[in-house]
This record gives structure tokens, sequence and C-alpha cells, in this order.
């Protein structure tokens, strides 16, 4: 009678392709190779297609685009660390545009003065939806999309002409792509946006406020127990969020020609699908440096869609299967919370 039962050469093949599969899947959620590697082909393919690849032609715009998207999904990024959402990160977007570009540009208002106008409509809009998800237990999605409308409204609403107006002139030149940094040949939007990643790296790394965010993503239970007020978590992190949003609306008003009412819509998902791809999960996994790697992923797709001249329908479909990719790999992995 033949055995079907696996000879011993054959388990230990098996043992030995599993064991380094769980391997490679440390290695992966430590440092993001895969990421890295599908940019690496992204930057190539471009170079290759467009036939020059110089830094003026290539990676400038691609860096340029990306820190603007960056930018905008910083907030998302803290956002999905404690497991919620924000979808009020568009809102907050055009906020900062129209008001810089209105304000400053049209009734030449102190940008300082303009500044602090943006900084406490995000500070109050965004600590309340982060305040009102965990009081009460709602769902952040609901809760930060009824806040978009909300913000948008009443800034449309205090104005029609509120889409007039420019970016001043300085503003213009940060976010120029010829502009030069010390001399280097790095536009400051770029400096800004490196600056900017350290900074919050280093505080969800080094400091006990990033210790109590990624603890009341992971755990809440132990994060209470613990003495850590979720809920202060919570509202800090939705107010971070909504005020990164509104500097990236004040960014775009530099680069763009004026105020748009649309602005933030091109900075919504392409904002949440650079966090899933770089490999930030909910409650607790990845951090920002994932986020910039997702962003520059996302930017240099979309330049490779742009050299193929692939239609807009094709280019949900290629974000979409990414998004998907990314979370099936991920997905696999236990929440932090059930692993032991």
């Amino acid at each position: 009678m033949t055995s079907l039962a696996p000879s011993p050469a054959a388990a230990a093949g098996a043992t030995t392709a599993g064991s380094t599969g769980r391997r490679l899947a440390g290695v992966q959620r430590r440092v993001p190779v895969l990421q890295v590697l599908v940019l690496i082909a992204l930057v190539l393919y471009v170079g290759a297609k467009d036939g020059d690849y110089t830094w003026a032609d290539l990676w400038a715009p691609i860096l340029l685009q990306a820190s603007f998207l960056g930018i905008a999904a910083a907030g998302q990024t803290l956002a999905i660390l404690v497991g919620g959402l924000d979808f009020s990160i568009a809102a907050y977007i055009v906020a900062g545009n129209l008001l810089t570009t209105h304000l400053v540009g049209v009734e030449h208002w102190n940008f300082a003065a303009c500044a602090l106008i943006i900084l406490v409509i995000c500070l109050l809009g965004g600590g309340l939806s982060g305040w009102a998800c965990h009081r009460f237990g709602l769902e952040p999605l609901v809760v930060t999309l009824g806040m978009s409308s909300v913000v948008v409204g009443a800034l449309l609403g205090t104005d029609s002409k509120l889409v007039n107006g420019a970016g001043p002139g300085w503003l213009q030149s940060f976010t120029a792509q010829g502009s030069r940094t010390f001399g280097l040949p790095l536009p400051p939007i770029i400096a800004a946006w490196i600056i900017l990643a350290v900074v919050i790296s280093v505080i969800l790394a080094k400091t006990p406020v990033g210790r109590r965010l990624y603890l009341a993503g992971s755990g809440p239970r132990a994060a209470e127990i613990a003495g850590i007020s979720t809920r202060r978590v919570w509202t800090g992190v939705y107010a971070a969020s909504a005020v990164l949003a509104g500097l990236a609306g004040v960014l775009l008003a530099g680069f763009s020609t004026g105020g748009d009412t649309n602005v933030g819509n091109n900075y919504l998902f392409p904002g949440l699908a650079a966090v899933i791809v770089g490999g930030t999960m909910m409650g607790g996994r990845g951090d920002y440096l994932r986020t910039c790697l997702g962003a520059l992923i996302i930017t240099a797709l979309n330049f490779v869609i742009s050299v193929q001249n692939v239609n807009a329908a094709a280019a949900q479909v290629v974000f979409g299967a990414l998004i998907l990719a990314t979370v099936a790999l991920y997905g696999r992995e236990r929440r932090l919370r059930d692993r032991v």
C-alpha cells in the first residue's frame, strides 16, 4: 500500500521554505523592501520612457509633487495609527488654500494673521472631530465627512468671491521647482518636507507623545490602564491632522495660480493610498517615513500613467489594485493588540 505521507526530505524542504518566508516577512515588517524596489522600478521606467534621466527632468518633479502629497497625508498617518480615519483633510486643505489666496492675495492681509486664522479653524474643527469620535463612540468616517461639509460650507458661505486671488510672491518662490535652498538645487518645499518627516518621525519614535499615540492605537484598554487618556490622544491627533492639512493648503496656494474649491479632493484619496501603500495600517503599525515612501510611489506611478496616456478609469483600477495588494501583504499579520 502506497503511503500518502510526505517524505522526510519533502517535509524538511517545506519547513525550510516556511522558515524563509517568515524571515522575509519579518524583514518586510521592519524595512519596506518591496516598496523601495517598486519605487526604483517606477522611476527607472519613467526615466527610460522620457529618455532624459536627469534631476531637472525626472527627480525634481517627482519629489516636488510628492512633497505636497506627503504633507497632506501626514495627518492621515496619525489618524490611522490610532485606529481612525480622517476624511475632513480635503476641507482643511481647501481652507488653507482659499484663505491664503483671498486674504493675502486680495485683501492684502498680513500672512501671519491669515496663518493664525487657519490654525484656529483647523485646531477647533479637527479637535472637535477627534473628541466627538472618542466621547460618543462615533464612526470617524461619518464624523469627519460631516465636519468637512461644515468647514467648506462655512467658508464658501462667507464670501462668494473667496476663490479669487493668488498666494504671496515669496510663497510662490518657496514652492517653485526652479527655486534653490541655500544654493543647492533643491526646492524649499522639498527641504521643508524632509524637515517635517524628521520631526514627525522623532516625535513618534523617541518621545512620550509618540509612545502614547502608538499605545492608544494598538491597545486602547491597556493605554487607559496605564493612565493614558485616549480621548486626549484622539483629540490631539485629529487636531494635528487638520493643521497639517491646512499647511498643505497654504503651500498649494503658492504652487497654484489661484484658489480652488476642489484642490483638497486631489489629495484625499491619493493621501490615503500613500499611507496604506507605505505600509501603515490600522492600530499602531507603521510610521510617517513609510507614508513618505508611499507618497513617492503614488507620485511616480502617476508619472508612469501620464507617460502611458492611461485614461482616468484605468488609473483608478491601478491605484485600487496597488492598495489591495498592500493590504493583502500586511493584512495577514495579527494586529499588535492580538500579539502575545
